[in-house]
């Protein structure tokens, strides 16, 4: 499944950046011309934790991306790839839906509390139907439906695809509506949360503001006039290794990253800036800390 997704986005030009771990709240990131993507997978999408949902919709915010969960299948049932399911108010396809999305392919049914349906554009609807000057009782009749009911469908209420179809047969328009995955993102958000790690405060002081993050490779997303991803690290080991994240993530969104540490040999691990407490100290303007 993995493989798959990451295939299809290479298909269409994606510059991706990967980050599986059992507690991330994403597992890539993806950028092309035209949009940001940040995907969690999961074959069972009711592994996802309600934390990890709610930080993945964060990131989208704080980065202005498009969040996507891709799995397979529920405890219960099989995902079916014609229909988007919704996880934590994310909207949420399998692998092979991924791929025809990316292939500009629609999707023409979302799951909603236990059932298949479709919405449809019910002025055009309305404005059809009586174009032709048919009752609302005679298209109901024809198609199987109360009176009540199809006035409900002009009123806006959703269907199953099967009656949308023989709607749009009876008035030879089509009235099923796109659902938007790649287009439907969170607005950007600047989020002014508080540390409570004490390297984390002090760059908070200088006047960055900053999303926090316990499920990702980095701590926190700084806003500035550029994102600027930031973690903690400690030792010769465990910098190098948050580096490579770091360089990761930002590399892929055009974005700066900073690591944060008590002490550290080098002032740079393969461009990522390594800033130690006692620099921190040094600085009392948020324009100072651009310059590193």
């Amino acid at each position: 499944m993995i493989s798959r997704v990451v295939t299809a986005l290479k298909k269409n030009d994606f510059h991706i950046a990967t980050f599986f771990g059992s507690n991330t709240c994403f597992d890539l990131i993806a950028k092309n011309q035209n949009i940001t993507l940040a995907i969690k997978i999961y074959e069972n999408i009711d592994s996802i934790r309600k934390e990890q949902g709610e930080e993945l919709k964060k990131l989208g915010q704080t980065i202005n991306a498009t969040c996507l969960i891709i799995g397979e299948k529920t405890k219960v049932f099989n995902l079916k790839d014609d229909t988007v399911y919704n996880r934590y108010d994310i909207q949420t396809i399998t692998s092979k839906a991924f791929e025809k999305v990316l292939d500009h392919e629609t999707l023409p049914s979302k799951y909603f509390k236990g059932k298949y349906i479709v919405d449809m554009d019910f002025n055009e609807l309305k404005r059809k139907r009586e174009k032709l000057n048919i009752s609302l009782q005679e298209l109901a009749n024809r198609i199987g439906v109360a009176t009540d009911t199809m006035n409900r469908f002009e009123r806006g209420s959703s269907t199953s695809l099967e009656t949308a179809k023989k709607l749009e047969h009876e008035l030879d328009e089509n009235l099923v509506k796109e659902i938007d995955i790649l287009g439907k993102h969170p607005h950007k958000k600047d989020f002014d949360d508080e540390p409570n790690e004490r390297l984390l405060e002090k760059v908070h002081d200088i006047g960055l503001k900053m999303a926090l993050f316990n499920h990702s490779p980095f701590k926190a997303i700084g806003s500035s006039d550029h994102n600027l991803f930031i973690t903690t690290g400690k030792g010769k080991f465990d910098i190098p290794k948050k580096a490579l994240e770091l360089k990761k993530a930002s590399t892929v969104v055009n974005s700066d990253s900073i690591i944060v540490t008590t002490e550290y040999k080098y002032k740079n691990i393969d461009g990522v800036p390594v800033i130690e407490e006692s620099d921190l100290e040094t600085i009392s303007k948020l324009k100072d800390l651009k310059k590193i």
